[in-house]
C-alpha cells in the first residue's frame, strides 16, 4: 500500500511539473490533459510495452490515470497563482521527486524479480525520464537528447547505487532513502548551478 501511495504521488508531481511550465501559457485545457498524462504516464507505459507485461500499469490500476488527470487538472486552474509566487523552485522539486523515487521503485522492483542488474537500472531510468522527454518534445522545448544537461544523469547513478547496495547486502529501505535522496540532491545542485558536460565528453 505504501509502494502504491507513493507512486500516485509521483505521478501527481509529474503531472503538475508538466503544467505548471512556462512553456504551456496560452494552450487549451484539452493540450494541458493530454501534456500532463503523456509526461506523467509515458515512462511507465513504455517500460511495460518493453517488458511485455499483461497490462500497462495505468489500465492494470486505473488509479494512476484519474491521479494524472486531477493532478493536470487542479495544475490548469492554479498555474496563473502559482506563477505570481514565483512556483519555479517548486516545479524543479516536483520534477526531481518524481524522477527520484519512480526511478528507484522500478528499480527496486526489478531486482526482487531476479531481472539482471542492467535491465533494472535501464527500467528505472526509462520510467522516470522518458515522459518528460516527450513532455520537452511536445512542448518544443530541448530535450535532454539535443542539450548538454545532466538530465537524466542522477537517475542512472542513484540506479546504479541502488544496484551495487543492494549486492553489497545494505538494508533495501536505507538503500532506497538513501538514493531517493542522492537523485534529488544531486538534480536540484545540477539544475541550480547550471551544470553540464565538459567539452572532452561531448561528441566532436
Amino acid at each position: 500500500m505504501f509502494v502504491h501511495i507513493t507512486e500516485i504521488i509521483c505521478i501527481c508531481a509529474f503531472a503538475l511539473s508538466a503544467v505548471l511550465s512556462e512553456a504551456n501559457k496560452g494552450k487549451d485545457i484539452i493540450s494541458v490533459l493530454v501534456l500532463g498524462l503523456v509526461t506523467a504516464l509515458g515512462g511507465g507505459t513504455v517500460r511495460d510495452v518493453i517488458l511485455s507485461t499483461d497490462q500497462v500499469f495505468w489500465i492494470q490500476y486505473p488509479d494512476y490515470f484519474w491521479a494524472a488527470i486531477v493532478s493536470s487538472l487542479i495544475g490548469f486552474f492554479i498555474a496563473e497563482e502559482l506563477r505570481k509566487l514565483k512556483a519555479e523552485r517548486l516545479i524543479l522539486l516536483l520534477d526531481a521527486i518524481g524522477i527520484s523515487i519512480f526511478s528507484i521503485l522500478v528499480t527496486k522492483k526489478m531486482i526482487h524479480q531476479d531481472y539482471a542488474a542492467y535491465v533494472a537500472i535501464t527500467m528505472g531510468v526509462i520510467t522516470a525520464v522518458f515522459g518528460g522527454v516527450v513532455r520537452d518534445i511536445i512542448v518544443n522545448r530541448p530535450t535532454m537528447f539535443n542539450n548538454t544537461e545532466f538530465y537524466a544523469t542522477p537517475v542512472i547513478m542513484g540506479c546504479s547505487l541502488f544496484v551495487l547496495f543492494s549486492h553489497l547486502g545494505m538494508n533495501v529501505d536505507v538503500n532506497t532513502i538513501v538514493c531517493i535522496a542522492f537523485i534529488i540532491i544531486f538534480r536540484v545542485y545540477i539544475v541550480v548551478t547550471k551544470k553540464s558536460f565538459p567539452s572532452y565528453l561531448l561528441l566532436k
